[in-house]
């Protein structure tokens, strides 16, 4: 017996294939971070090399005429990418988001993230090796200092978008 709709059937299953593997059009495609040539990524990219016990790092930006804050900067390749609510409100009000997760040896500290003369600028995140039963103040801490010493090289918030070599 012959199958008439077999051609078809076959078709949708390639492309069903092929969206799963994030090889089709409409497949959001973020900028890599080796990529992003501005002074946020470079202020992400030294970040990661002082503090070794740091997994990811990356920044959180409304960018100067922009509509929506976005991952500006990362050790990821998600430059581009909108921001979840949680991280927009961090970046918008100032509170800060501790999230311990010991089933991936790692905590994240997202938190305000603030120019050298104060003002909010976006948040920063903040992801470090954890075990359960690390003490989460000490991390908290220790992401504090660096946003605090990373804070002292942004001029203002477009500063952050100024192109590097």
């Amino acid at each position: 017996m012959k199958l008439p709709y077999l051609p078809v059937i076959s078709l949708v299953l390639a492309a069903l294939c092929l969206n799963s593997a994030g090889l089709c059009a409409d497949t959001p495609k973020y900028g890599l971070a080796a990529d992003n040539r501005i002074f946020a990524q470079e202020l992400v990219n030294r970040l990661t090399v002082q503090n070794p016990k740091l997994i990811t790092a990356g920044m959180h930006c409304l960018a100067p005429g922009g509509s929506v804050q976005t991952i500006v900067a990362s050790t990821l390749n998600v430059i581009g990418k909108a921001s979840d609510p949680n991280d927009v409100d961090v970046g918008q009000q100032g509170f800060t988001l501790i999230s311990p997760n010991p089933k991936k040896s790692k905590i994240g500290v997202m938190m305000p993230l603030h120019d050298r003369s104060g003002k909010l600028v976006g948040a920063l995140a903040l992801a470090f090796k954890y075990r359960d039963g690390d003490d989460e103040v000490k991390f908290l801490a220790d992401a504090v200092a660096i946003r605090d010493r990373v804070a002292q090289d942004i001029a203002d918030l477009p500063a952050l978008f100024v192109a590097v070599p």
